[in-house]
Protein backbone atom coordinates (compact mmCIF):
# COMPACT_ATOMS: atom_id res chain seq x y z
CA UNK A 1 0.00 0.00 0.00
CA UNK A 2 1.28 3.49 -0.99
CA UNK A 3 -0.18 6.98 -0.07
CA UNK A 4 -2.01 8.59 -2.36
CA UNK A 5 -0.52 12.06 -1.33
CA UNK A 6 3.37 10.48 -1.88
CA UNK A 7 2.08 9.02 -5.07
CA UNK A 8 1.43 12.69 -6.38
CA UNK A 9 4.36 14.18 -4.67
CA UNK A 10 6.73 12.01 -5.92
CA UNK A 11 5.25 11.14 -9.43
CA UNK A 12 5.53 15.19 -9.99
CA UNK A 13 9.42 15.03 -9.10
CA UNK A 14 10.26 12.15 -11.26
CA UNK A 15 8.16 13.65 -14.00
CA UNK A 16 10.39 17.09 -13.75
CA UNK A 17 13.43 14.99 -13.72
CA UNK A 18 12.52 13.21 -16.69
CA UNK A 19 11.89 16.19 -18.37
CA UNK A 20 15.00 17.72 -18.02
CA UNK A 21 16.60 14.57 -19.19
CA UNK A 22 14.69 14.02 -22.34
CA UNK A 23 15.02 18.24 -22.97
CA UNK A 24 18.76 17.45 -22.63
CA UNK A 25 19.06 14.51 -24.76
CA UNK A 26 16.95 16.50 -28.05
CA UNK A 27 19.93 19.18 -27.73
CA UNK A 28 22.69 16.49 -27.31
CA UNK A 29 21.24 13.86 -30.06
CA UNK A 30 24.27 13.22 -32.54
CA UNK A 31 21.78 11.80 -34.86
CA UNK A 32 18.29 12.67 -35.32
CA UNK A 33 16.89 9.27 -35.55
CA UNK A 34 18.65 8.02 -32.22
CA UNK A 35 15.62 8.68 -30.00
CA UNK A 36 12.97 6.57 -32.56
CA UNK A 37 16.30 3.48 -32.08
CA UNK A 38 16.00 3.44 -28.24
CA UNK A 39 12.37 2.93 -28.77
CA UNK A 40 12.08 0.93 -31.58
CA UNK A 41 15.29 -0.83 -30.07
CA UNK A 42 18.09 -1.17 -33.22
CA UNK A 43 20.47 -4.07 -32.11
CA UNK A 44 22.84 -6.35 -34.16
CA UNK A 45 21.69 -9.83 -35.09
CA UNK A 46 24.08 -12.81 -34.67
CA UNK A 47 25.33 -12.55 -38.96
CA UNK A 48 26.33 -9.05 -38.05
CA UNK A 49 23.68 -7.53 -39.45
CA UNK A 50 21.40 -4.22 -38.35
CA UNK A 51 17.89 -5.04 -36.89
CA UNK A 52 14.87 -3.28 -35.14
CA UNK A 53 12.64 -4.74 -32.87
CA UNK A 54 12.62 -6.75 -29.35
CA UNK A 55 15.19 -8.73 -30.17
CA UNK A 56 16.32 -11.62 -27.92
CA UNK A 57 16.92 -9.38 -24.99
CA UNK A 58 13.18 -7.54 -25.23
CA UNK A 59 11.36 -11.01 -25.98
CA UNK A 60 13.18 -11.86 -22.57
CA UNK A 61 12.23 -8.79 -20.67
CA UNK A 62 8.67 -7.95 -22.23
CA UNK A 63 6.60 -10.49 -19.77
CA UNK A 64 8.26 -8.67 -16.60
CA UNK A 65 7.32 -5.02 -18.08
CA UNK A 66 4.00 -5.76 -19.02
CA UNK A 67 3.45 -7.35 -16.12
CA UNK A 68 4.47 -3.89 -14.40
CA UNK A 69 2.37 -1.63 -16.55
CA UNK A 70 -0.56 -3.91 -16.09
CA UNK A 71 -0.65 -4.38 -12.38
CA UNK A 72 0.46 -0.38 -11.89
CA UNK A 73 1.96 0.97 -8.88
CA UNK A 74 -0.46 -0.90 -6.20
CA UNK A 75 -2.93 -0.74 -3.83
CA UNK A 76 -2.92 3.26 -2.60
CA UNK A 77 -4.50 4.68 0.11
CA UNK A 78 -6.15 8.53 1.19
CA UNK A 79 -4.83 7.80 4.77
CA UNK A 80 -1.47 10.10 5.05
CA UNK A 81 -1.09 8.28 8.69
CA UNK A 82 -1.53 4.60 7.44
CA UNK A 83 2.49 4.03 8.05
CA UNK A 84 2.15 4.95 12.02
CA UNK A 85 -0.91 2.95 12.00
CA UNK A 86 0.48 -0.06 10.89
CA UNK A 87 3.89 0.18 10.61
CA UNK A 88 4.59 -0.07 14.38
CA UNK A 89 3.05 -2.99 14.95
CA UNK A 90 5.03 -6.06 15.78
CA UNK A 91 5.99 -7.97 12.82
CA UNK A 92 5.52 -12.29 12.07
CA UNK A 93 5.72 -12.54 8.30
CA UNK A 94 1.66 -12.52 7.05
CA UNK A 95 0.13 -9.48 7.89
CA UNK A 96 -1.48 -7.78 5.14
CA UNK A 97 0.56 -4.68 5.53
CA UNK A 98 3.81 -7.26 5.08
CA UNK A 99 2.23 -8.55 2.28
CA UNK A 100 2.16 -5.07 0.39
CA UNK A 101 5.98 -4.55 1.34
CA UNK A 102 6.63 -7.68 -0.36
CA UNK A 103 4.86 -7.00 -3.50
CA UNK A 104 6.56 -3.73 -3.53
CA UNK A 105 9.97 -5.27 -3.47
CA UNK A 106 9.24 -7.74 -6.02
CA UNK A 107 8.49 -5.04 -8.08
CA UNK A 108 10.87 -2.74 -7.21
CA UNK A 109 13.59 -5.76 -8.09
CA UNK A 110 11.95 -6.64 -11.18
CA UNK A 111 12.46 -2.94 -12.92
CA UNK A 112 16.45 -3.01 -11.51
CA UNK A 113 16.85 -6.37 -13.01
CA UNK A 114 15.30 -5.64 -16.29
CA UNK A 115 17.59 -6.01 -19.01
CA UNK A 116 15.95 -4.36 -21.61
CA UNK A 117 14.94 -1.55 -19.34
CA UNK A 118 18.58 -1.10 -18.51
CA UNK A 119 19.40 -1.42 -22.41
CA UNK A 120 16.96 1.48 -22.92
CA UNK A 121 18.04 3.75 -20.38
CA UNK A 122 21.76 3.24 -20.95
CA UNK A 123 20.97 3.81 -24.40
CA UNK A 124 19.31 7.69 -23.83
CA UNK A 125 22.43 8.28 -21.02
CA UNK A 126 24.41 7.51 -24.57
CA UNK A 127 22.70 10.44 -26.33
CA UNK A 128 23.14 12.45 -23.21
CA UNK A 129 26.31 12.62 -23.19
CA UNK A 130 26.78 13.43 -26.90
CA UNK A 131 27.53 9.16 -28.21
CA UNK A 132 26.35 7.36 -31.22
CA UNK A 133 23.30 4.95 -30.23
CA UNK A 134 25.04 1.73 -29.73
CA UNK A 135 23.95 -0.67 -31.26
CA UNK A 136 26.71 -3.21 -29.98
CA UNK A 137 24.86 -2.99 -26.34
CA UNK A 138 24.02 -6.23 -25.23
CA UNK A 139 22.88 -6.26 -21.45
CA UNK A 140 23.00 -9.72 -21.17
CA UNK A 141 26.64 -10.50 -21.52
CA UNK A 142 26.87 -8.62 -17.86
CA UNK A 143 28.65 -10.77 -15.04
CA UNK A 144 26.23 -12.02 -12.60
CA UNK A 145 26.91 -9.47 -10.36
CA UNK A 146 27.65 -6.59 -13.36
CA UNK A 147 23.86 -5.45 -13.51
CA UNK A 148 24.65 -3.18 -10.15
CA UNK A 149 28.10 -1.95 -11.04
CA UNK A 150 26.35 -0.99 -14.91
CA UNK A 151 24.02 0.96 -12.94
CA UNK A 152 26.10 3.11 -10.94
CA UNK A 153 29.07 3.75 -13.41
CA UNK A 154 27.02 3.56 -17.11
CA UNK A 155 23.45 5.33 -15.79
CA UNK A 156 23.99 7.34 -12.66
CA UNK A 157 27.42 8.22 -12.78
CA UNK A 158 27.12 9.47 -16.53
CA UNK A 159 23.31 11.47 -15.52
CA UNK A 160 25.88 14.41 -14.08
CA UNK A 161 24.45 16.46 -17.01
CA UNK A 162 21.05 15.94 -15.95
CA UNK A 163 21.25 16.62 -11.99
CA UNK A 164 17.37 16.82 -11.29
CA UNK A 165 16.91 13.36 -12.98
CA UNK A 166 20.12 11.92 -11.47
CA UNK A 167 19.18 13.06 -8.03
CA UNK A 168 16.09 10.85 -8.60
CA UNK A 169 17.57 7.66 -10.09
CA UNK A 170 20.18 7.87 -7.16
CA UNK A 171 17.67 7.94 -4.99
CA UNK A 172 15.56 5.51 -6.03
CA UNK A 173 18.04 3.00 -6.82
CA UNK A 174 20.22 1.31 -3.98
CA UNK A 175 22.01 -2.07 -5.86
CA UNK A 176 21.89 -3.69 -1.79
CA UNK A 177 18.44 -3.42 -1.41
CA UNK A 178 18.09 -5.17 -4.93
CA UNK A 179 20.32 -7.82 -3.64
CA UNK A 180 19.05 -8.31 -0.29
CA UNK A 181 15.42 -8.44 -2.04
CA UNK A 182 17.04 -11.27 -5.15
CA UNK A 183 18.45 -13.15 -1.46
CA UNK A 184 15.79 -12.33 0.63
CA UNK A 185 17.73 -11.10 2.78
CA UNK A 186 15.49 -8.51 4.48
CA UNK A 187 12.76 -8.25 7.35
CA UNK A 188 9.71 -5.99 8.20
CA UNK A 189 10.60 -4.60 12.01
CA UNK A 190 8.65 -2.01 13.66
CA UNK A 191 9.44 1.38 12.06
CA UNK A 192 10.38 0.08 9.45
CA UNK A 193 12.87 -2.43 7.05
CA UNK A 194 15.97 -4.39 8.23
CA UNK A 195 19.03 -5.52 5.61
CA UNK A 196 20.71 -8.47 6.57
CA UNK A 197 23.07 -7.79 3.87
CA UNK A 198 24.40 -5.06 5.56
CA UNK A 199 28.13 -4.46 5.34
CA UNK A 200 28.69 -7.29 3.08
CA UNK A 201 30.69 -5.56 0.76
CA UNK A 202 32.07 -2.01 0.24
CA UNK A 203 28.54 -0.95 -1.56
CA UNK A 204 26.36 -2.05 1.43
CA UNK A 205 26.36 0.12 3.64
CA UNK A 206 22.18 0.72 4.42
CA UNK A 207 21.22 -1.07 7.97
CA UNK A 208 17.63 -0.20 7.08
CA UNK A 209 14.94 2.04 6.29
CA UNK A 210 11.85 3.36 7.54
CA UNK A 211 8.59 2.89 5.66
CA UNK A 212 8.00 6.55 4.44
CA UNK A 213 11.97 6.14 2.89
CA UNK A 214 11.26 2.46 1.21
CA UNK A 215 7.81 3.98 -0.28
CA UNK A 216 9.67 7.59 -1.74
CA UNK A 217 12.37 4.36 -3.54
CA UNK A 218 9.62 2.56 -4.62
CA UNK A 219 7.32 5.18 -5.83
CA UNK A 220 10.76 6.86 -7.58
CA UNK A 221 11.65 3.53 -9.45
CA UNK A 222 7.93 2.40 -10.57
CA UNK A 223 7.60 5.96 -12.49
CA UNK A 224 11.26 6.11 -13.44
CA UNK A 225 10.34 2.63 -15.37
CA UNK A 226 7.00 3.71 -16.53
CA UNK A 227 8.00 7.47 -17.47
CA UNK A 228 10.79 6.59 -19.79
CA UNK A 229 9.13 4.40 -22.09
CA UNK A 230 5.59 6.28 -21.74
CA UNK A 231 8.46 9.53 -23.10
CA UNK A 232 9.72 7.58 -25.28
CA UNK A 233 6.25 6.30 -27.26
CA UNK A 234 5.25 10.13 -26.60
CA UNK A 235 8.04 11.61 -29.00
CA UNK A 236 7.70 8.51 -31.45
CA UNK A 237 3.91 9.54 -31.83
CA UNK A 238 4.34 12.98 -32.09
CA UNK A 239 7.60 13.25 -33.30
CA UNK A 240 8.53 11.07 -35.26
CA UNK A 241 5.40 9.68 -36.83
CA UNK A 242 3.87 12.81 -37.93
CA UNK A 243 7.16 14.05 -39.32
CA UNK A 244 8.05 10.97 -41.67
CA UNK A 245 4.15 11.50 -43.33
CA UNK A 246 6.08 14.99 -44.51
CA UNK A 247 9.78 14.01 -45.83
CA UNK A 248 9.93 12.56 -49.37
CA UNK A 249 11.01 9.44 -48.58
CA UNK A 250 8.09 8.42 -46.16
CA UNK A 251 10.49 7.35 -43.51
CA UNK A 252 13.18 8.79 -40.74
CA UNK A 253 17.07 8.87 -41.03
CA UNK A 254 19.05 6.64 -38.68
CA UNK A 255 22.47 6.29 -38.20
CA UNK A 256 23.37 2.40 -38.77
CA UNK A 257 27.03 0.72 -37.84
CA UNK A 258 28.89 -1.36 -40.71
CA UNK A 259 32.68 -3.27 -40.68
CA UNK A 260 33.90 -1.85 -43.65
CA UNK A 261 32.57 1.46 -44.35
CA UNK A 262 31.96 2.73 -40.33
CA UNK A 263 28.51 3.54 -40.90
CA UNK A 264 26.03 4.62 -42.83
CA UNK A 265 22.20 5.99 -43.38
CA UNK A 266 19.49 4.68 -43.90
CA UNK A 267 15.97 5.58 -43.36
CA UNK A 268 13.23 3.51 -40.61
CA UNK A 269 9.84 3.19 -42.38
CA UNK A 270 6.77 3.25 -39.87
CA UNK A 271 3.81 0.42 -40.41
CA UNK A 272 0.35 2.07 -40.49
CA UNK A 273 -0.68 2.22 -36.92
CA UNK A 274 3.13 3.62 -36.29
CA UNK A 275 3.57 1.32 -33.47
CA UNK A 276 6.19 -0.46 -35.70
CA UNK A 277 9.53 0.84 -37.99
CA UNK A 278 11.37 -1.49 -40.31
CA UNK A 279 13.69 -0.90 -42.91
CA UNK A 280 11.48 -2.10 -45.42
CA UNK A 281 8.55 0.87 -46.58
CA UNK A 282 5.06 -1.06 -46.12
Amino acid sequence: MVRQSSVDRYEEEVRAGIQEFFDLCWRKMVHIGDLLLCQQNGFILYDGSACVGLGEEGLNSMHIINSISYKGIGEITDDDDYFAKNGNKFHIGGSQFEKGIYQQKSTYLNVWENGFFLRVFTQLVNILNGCDYDWYLDISKLPSNGKSKHIREQIIKRLNLAPKFQHVVRTAYVGQIRNAIAHSQYHCVQGGILYDNFKSDKYATLQGLTFDDWEKKYIYSYFIFIGLFQTLIQIKDEFYLPTSKTTLSKGIPVKVPNEDKGSYETFLFPNVKGDIWRFVRV
